[in-house]
């Protein structure tokens, strides 16, 4: 497909401080002094006197009327519609935007939603602009040839290959090997049943189907008119040991190997009047969001036994549990606690915040803005305490620092990232809606849907 690099102007930064001489230099400096001072003017004056911007546009992409993009790893994936009947996917490399492939996609209007990566398969979660997934397709990451398709959404475990499909109706859990496709196992639950993978570098959590995005979450994330982009999961791919913790709404938990599905262990911990509501895995230990006929709570188990290790009766509102790095964040009317998973100690309020996301090893705070929900301030992981003011400012995808702002009646954008307090890249002369980068690349969306990438220069 063309595409050419195109020139896209200067990017706005703020000008170097100026250096200040000293004024009572000595008439005759030491002829030394002098030989000195010569070799570093020609060091000056063989680079350049202006330092490197933060940012250095690269390429400019045509995506067009109903194309969506994703970044992930060092690349960009973008779907264009071709025709009333055809799309494509195209892997581009990231800073530069060389294409990598191209391949056929689904023709029935799926948006990108989601990209992970397993080893050598990349696997595109497509949807509808609320951010629910209808269909899962596998790509060879270096080639593009499509290895197989599912029309579900997959909760992907990376590291052990496996993926997860979970229906409603009768309730039933499946499993599949991510690189052919084919299913490992799957087991009649029983009842609703939320689930997510023990352990590992990038856990995952499943959701008790079926689940759609709340507008609130959408609007905050993802930009107008726009599928709402989730960072996905990355890991080896090889297939390796794992387990998985299935919390069934009865009250009944399992514990089930990953790849076979054998059945380890299961138990009532919390008795048979218990739902179920949201389960995760953080800082070595199962923590479980439930509801009783007291109100809701929040338990800590034992991943190997699933004894109790504590328990913290908590009303608990729509905003639910999430991991917070090591800890785990609970959400309820206005303030947001952060508890360590293994005793449930509290170690950090945020108030005035209905989430704390993570983006990329940082934390954001989300709150009421004007117009729904935005980030309010980013967060020290350590102390809860407020490091950066992000009011007016526009968070890009799931889990992505990207952050945008748009002056009031004024076309152009500011460009952000949280590391953790704000660094500002500078200004496009244009209206993007909506960002997402890599460590390397940031990746914008025009109005006409023309795509922006610009390098980033790692801060020293």
């Amino acid at each position: 497909m063309p595409g050419g690099t195109i020139e896209l102007g200067p990017i706005t930064v703020p000008p170097p401080d100026a250096v200040e001489i000293e004024e009572d230099l000595p008439r005759r400096p030491p002829f030394w002094s002098l030989v000195l001072v010569l070799a570093a003017a020609s060091l000056v004056l063989a680079g350049s006197l202006v330092p490197r911007p933060p940012l250095t546009a690269t390429a400019t992409r045509f995506g067009g009327p109903g194309s969506s993009f994703a970044v992930a790893g060092d690349r960009l994936y973008v779907v264009r519609r071709v025709s009333e009947v055809a799309r494509t996917l195209t892997a581009m490399r990231l800073p530069g935007g060389e294409e990598l492939w191209s391949a056929a996609y689904a023709p029935t209007g799926e948006r990108i939603i989601r990209i992970d990566l397993a080893g050598p398969v990349v696997l595109v979660s497509g949807g509808e602009t609320t951010g629910r997934i209808r269909r899962t397709d596998a790509y060879d990451l270096d080639t593009g040839r499509r290895l197989w398709w599912a029309p579900a959404e997959l909760v992907v475990d990376a590291d052990a290959n496996t993926g997860y499909a979970s229906d409603a109706d009768p309730p039933r859990l499946r499993a599949l090997d991510l690189a052919t496709g084919r299913e490992l196992w799957s087991a009649d639950v029983g009842d609703r049943f939320t689930f997510t993978a023990i352990g590992g570098a990038a856990p995952v959590a499943g959701r008790m189907p079926p689940r759609v995005a709340p507008e609130s979450e959408s609007n905050a994330v993802g930009g107008t008119g726009a599928a709402t982009v989730a960072t996905g999961t990355s890991g080896s791919g090889t297939g390796g040991p794992g387990r998985l913790a299935v919390f069934v709404r009865s009250g009944r938990i399992e514990l089930r190997d990953a790849r076979a599905g054998t059945l380890l262990r299961q138990a009532a911990p919390l008795g048979d009047e218990v739902l179920p509501l949201s389960g995760l895995s953080v800082g070595g230990a199962l923590v479980l969001w439930y509801a009783d006929h007291g109100g809701t709570g929040i338990v800590g188990l034992d991943p190997e036994t699933l004894g109790v290790r504590w328990r913290m009766p908590y009303d608990i509102d729509g905003g639910g549990i999430a991991p917070c790095l090591a800890l785990v964040c609970v959400s309820s009317h206005g303030d947001v606690l952060a508890l360590d998973p293994a005793d449930g100690r509290l170690h950090w309020r945020v108030e005035d915040a209905s989430y704390v996301v993570e983006a990329r090893g940082q934390l954001i705070a989300l709150g009421s803005v004007p117009g729904g929900l935005g980030p309010v301030h980013t967060i020290d992981p350590d102390t809860g305490a407020e490091l950066a003011d992000l009011h007016g400012w526009r968070t890009g995808g799931r889990g992505d620092p990207v952050v945008t702002r748009i002056p009031l009646g004024a076309p152009r954008t500011v460009l952000a990232l949280v590391e953790p307090t704000l660094r500002r890249l500078g200004t496009a002369p244009e209206v993007l809606l909506t960002c997402q980068s890599s460590p390397t690349a940031i990746v914008c969306r025009t109005a006409n849907g023309t795509l922006r990438i610009w390098a980033v220069r790692p801060e020293r």
